[in-house]
């Protein structure tokens, strides 16, 4: 076959050779990050480089998303899930990223749980409170730390040294999306501990950024404790979920392909992307878009793996209309 009819192969087929992703998908949906890569592989003999599966099951240190799944997971299902990942060589991460907690919230039972596990299986943990660093690192100290975003959301001054103090303190740090755009800041940050998140697509400097965070604190709470009135916080947000965003003639802060390849020329390596509430066509148009080579990877890759979501839906499906039926 002539090499103008077959597509690129190895890193050729890669956006950013040498990238490395962390993605959301932890008890949610990786059998379908799974799938992705294998289907990638099988048809591009590329790889593509996953270093972190976040995600959790409901305790009270989450954040980041509102967990609003009622799924139980027993010991065995959590320690298979950390296990799945760890197979792959990809490391498990939980998204305890709740911003204010309390010495008496260290005490929580299902976190340390959850930590127990994370230190036996080779994971780590996303927070976004010193209190919480503090003690993981006191009591578990095989647990790999991350720095989320939302700890960039509540100072008042974003500049070189804040950033330098994150790398110091955690294993991985997040750069706040609206600083993606900062070149003359990012020139002068930590590269080998930074994360660049792809796909925020919230407006620049939204006013309601900690509101949001805090919210789902909030609501967090609420659905664990089953006291007290949800906030309903993005009935109020006027961009969140997109849709909101179908009559706008302003860009978000998504970034494109060019401004990524921009960001890897200056030396960032490791490449974030949020997704864990998102519809998965949305999501994995996302990870492959900014995985693969525009012009000829992802347009083969997308509308075939397109089927394997399908799929997934319809089997959600069919197991959640089994449970109603089992209940009634």
């Amino acid at each position: 076959m002539s090499a103008f009819w077959t597509l690129p192969q190895g890193e050729e087929a890669a956006l950013m050779p040498g990238a490395a992703y962390s993605l959301p998908g932890l008890f949610l949906y990786s059998d379908l990050v799974y799938q992705c890569l294998d289907q990638v592989f099988d048809k591009f003999g590329y790889r593509i480089p996953v270093a972190y599966l976040y995600g959790s099951p409901k305790v009270r240190w989450n954040c980041g998303r509102l967990i609003i799944t009622d799924n139980h997971y027993t010991r065995e299902d959590i320690r298979r899930e950390l296990a799945g990942a760890r197979e792959r060589g990809i490391v498990p991460l939980f998204t305890f990223s709740a911003p204010e907690l309390s010495r008496e919230d260290l005490q929580d039972p299902a976190g340390n749980a959850l930590l127990a596990l994370a230190e036996e299986a080779g994971a780590g943990v996303i927070v976004s409170s010193p209190l919480l660093r503090d003690h993981i690192r006191a009591h578990y100290p095989g647990v790999e730390v991350h720095a989320s975003v939302i700890m960039t959301a509540f100072p008042e001054q974003r500049d070189a040294a804040y950033y330098r103090a994150l790398a110091r303190d955690y294993d991985r740090f997040v750069v706040h999306p609206d600083d993606n755009f900062r070149l003359d800041l990012l020139a002068e940050i930590p590269k080998d501990r930074a994360e660049i998140i792809l796909n925020e697509r919230c407006v620049p400097h939204c006013p309601q950024r900690k509101e949001h965070y805090l919210s789902i604190v909030q609501d967090q709470a609420i659905l664990l404790g089953g006291q007290g009135e949800l906030t309903n916080f993005l009935d109020r947000c006027p961009n969140v979920p997109d849709f909101k965003q179908h009559a706008s003639k302003a860009r978000n802060i998504s970034l494109t392909a060019q401004e990524t390849l921009q960001l890897r020329e200056m030396g960032f390596s490791l490449f974030k992307l949020q997704g864990r509430l998102d519809i998965p066509y949305v999501f994995f148009f996302d990870f492959l878009r900014y995985a693969l080579e525009n012009q000829l990877a992802f347009p083969a890759a997308y509308p075939i793996f397109c089927f394997s979501v399908r799929n997934h839906l319809k089997e959600k499906e069919r197991r959640r209309r089994a449970q109603a039926q089992g209940k009634g």
